[in-house]
């Protein structure tokens, strides 16, 4: 990745401009929000659709090879200046960039689900579930399916394989909600 993604990743957030980010992914889709922070090897965006923040999302750096900026005159910016949260809030409690395994274990912590994409392998694909174990190369999850019910067993991820980690959205209320405590807790 260039330095020129960087410093606009850096001027994105200090200026809280609304970004498109492009990554080199096939088939993995663009991230459209206000960028939170870049620093390790993560960059943490604050995602925005239809005009509304919905929670985090959080991609591998290197893997970005172009940012749109929407300017200081975009529709969404203005109407959140004026009718939403300005600027666009931080995650709850600290969230580290480091690495995946320091990402995951910080967001699940403040936020108890995450949603955990392997785009390189299934662009297509997000587990979503509570930090189960964090071992040194895999993470563990017990997933919540879509119709909100845990899962029996736990899934092994690969550090190494993850590309991008949600969470704090709706979706993930939701499930939590209608999902109620983790079994075993």
């Amino acid at each position: 990745m260039s330095k020129g993604i960087r410093r606009l990743l850096r001027d994105a957030a200090d200026e809280h401009r609304r970004v498109r980010v492009h990554r080199s992914l096939p088939g993995a889709d663009s991230v459209e929000g206000f960028v939170v922070a870049a620093k390790g090897s993560w960059t943490l965006i604050a995602e925005c659709q239809n005009v509304q923040l919905d929670g985090f999302v959080a991609i591998r750096t290197d893997d970005i090879v172009r940012i749109d900026h929407r300017g200081r005159q975009d529709v969404t910016a203005r109407w959140l200046r004026g009718n939403g949260p300005w600027p666009p809030p931080a995650p709850r409690g600290r969230i580290s960039l480091k690495d995946a395994r320091a990402l995951a274990e910080s967001a699940a912590g403040h936020y108890g689900l995450i949603g955990v994409y392997e785009e390189d392998g299934n662009p297509d694909s997000l587990y979503i579930g509570a930090l189960a174990d964090s071992g040194g190369k895999v993470l563990r999850l017990l997933e919540v399916c879509p119709k909100a019910r845990w899962a029996k067993v736990r899934t092994k991820y690969r550090y190494a394989d993850i590309t991008r980690i949600d969470f704090g959205d709706r979706y993930q209320a939701a499930l939590a909600g209608l999902a109620g405590p983790r079994p075993g807790r």
